[in-house]
């Protein structure tokens, strides 16, 4: 089953996300002498990698019932853990050059920046998230913060007004200090083996954890509860002055005092839109049709999960209403979103 559901997945998503990638990214870099990007200026780009280029941890894949082996064993230990250490540098190191390689026509093109400084920025952002992590490893939450901001306009400063090979000396120097200390401090001795366990156990969920965060109802496998807001809604009048359209007022009413609801349907929508707003021209109509189907999928699923709650059990309410509440709720939901889109984007091409 997670074989299918895994080629599933590749068929629909991941394979013409990349086909649609490359020629859009093609396009980009034809056209970047015109583009949008030629308004950003370098120092915010640097800020922006430096804000969002990090490592959240370095990986050591051990548990809690590993303390006493580990221990016994201490030859194990640390090759474990340095092998852990290798390993989670170098995928950070890889994704970092990838991003790189990425938006180097952009430094080289539109703000000609030279390869060679290049591999200079690539080492400050390195050094610069691996010492984040080992302040993560040993100070409090705000004390991250300030030094990060401090890590963030040095690396900014250091790249453009320092001269590029006393940089490249004091960040080498930098992550060969970095480097032995961790190795005397997290690799040859236990002293912050739990410290080491919750962060990685944190690292290795972090998806789940997101998806939780944003359906809170998936913890548990359970319908969420429709609460009624102390404020919004609290002497709600009707919607709809039809009376057959009750399921549509409870539906909407459900979707506005439920926020994962509400903000997932807003967060599709808006994606789809800046998206539309940022492709040329000819991938535009693709993102509409992808935002079609995504929104619909969305609004199918959401009305299904509200049509489960138990509330419908007091209703009467045949087969024949619930498809047509359906139909016009996907009418209203996604349909009208995208045909007014498509009509911005058809006035805004023929007045341009």
């Amino acid at each position: 089953m997670a074989n299918i559901i895994d080629w599933t997945v590749a068929l629909y998503v991941v394979v013409p996300a990349i086909v649609i990638g490359f020629f859009l990214y093609k396009d980009f870099i034809l056209n970047i002498s015109t583009s949008w990007v030629i308004h950003i200026p370098l120092v915010f780009i640097i800020v922006l990698l430096f804000l969002i280029t990090r490592i959240e941890t370095i990986r050591t894949y051990l548990q809690r019932a590993d303390r006493l082996f580990l221990i016994q064993n201490r030859k194990q230990m640390v090759r474990l853990k340095r092998a852990s250490l290798y390993w989670s540098l170098s995928k950070h190191l890889i994704l970092l050059s990838s991003a790189l390689a990425l938006l180097a026509p952009i430094f080289i093109i539109v703000h000609h920046v030279k390869i060679f400084e290049l591999l200079i920025l690539l080492l400050l952002l390195f050094t610069n998230n691996f010492t984040n992590v080992l302040l993560q490893l040993k100070l409090h939450k705000w004390q991250q913060l300030v030094i990060n901001i401090f890590m963030c306009v040095l690396g900014t400063v250091c790249f453009l007004y320092v001269p590029v090979i006393i940089t490249a000396l004091i960040y080498l120097i930098l992550l060969v200090y970095c480097t032995s200390y961790y190795n005397r401090h997290f690799v040859y001795s236990t002293k912050y083996f739990d410290q080491q366990v919750e962060l990685d156990q944190a690292a290795f969920y972090k998806w789940q954890s997101l998806l939780f965060q944003i359906a809170p109802e998936l913890r548990s496998q359970l319908v969420p509860k429709l609460k009624k807001p102390r404020l919004l809604w609290k002497n709600s009048k009707r919607m709809f002055r039809r009376s057959d359209y009750f399921i549509e007022e409870i539906v909407c009413k459900t979707m506005l005092r439920q926020k994962q609801y509400l903000f997932g349907y807003l967060r599709f929508l808006s994606m789809g839109i800046g998206l539309t707003i940022i492709v040329p021209s000819w991938a535009k109509v693709i993102i509409l049709v992808i935002l079609y189907f995504t929104l619909r999928s969305m609004m199918q699923s959401v009305i299904q999960q509200i049509f489960e709650h138990k509330i419908w059990s007091i209703f009467q309410v045949n087969n024949e209403q619930i498809n047509a509440a359906n139909s016009r709720l996907l009418k209203g939901f996604v349909n009208l979103p995208v045909l007014c889109v498509l009509v911005i984007l058809v006035i805004f091409t023929l007045v341009n």
